[in-house]
């Protein structure tokens, strides 16, 4: 039997601390959240704001932890992407400092991100 994965990248489950705002917005308010899971084509993101929409066009930042050997001061990878999906999630979460009702985003990166030390 063939798979019935149709993605063109493999996804990576990785929680990564966020920050974003809408491309174009006035207000440049920057909303915060946690990754799920990034490949080199988007990313799934969880988060307490309620304001995206699918078509937003997004500026994202993932904080990259110091990592012996690799980024020994650690560093951020920035990208563009557009918001595909919204889902809204409630339940209980210990992982992490989300409040229980929160949003779940799927994003398409628009370009491909680029590291910054």
């Amino acid at each position: 039997m063939g798979s019935s994965e149709k993605r063109k990248y493999k996804r990576v489950a990785i929680k990564l601390d966020l920050s974003c705002h809408k491309v174009g917005s006035t207000a440049k308010k920057f909303h915060t959240g946690c990754t799920v899971n990034v490949s080199p084509g988007g990313l799934y993101f969880e988060t307490a704001a309620d304001v995206f929409k699918p078509g937003n066009l997004l500026k994202v930042e993932l904080s990259i932890p110091p990592t012996a050997g690799l980024l020994e001061f650690g560093g951020s990878i920035s990208g563009l992407g557009k918001v595909l999906r919204i889902h809204t999630i409630s339940g209980s979460r210990t992982d992490t400092d989300l409040p229980s009702v929160r949003s779940g985003v799927a994003l398409e990166f628009c370009q491909s991100p680029k590291l910054c030390m």
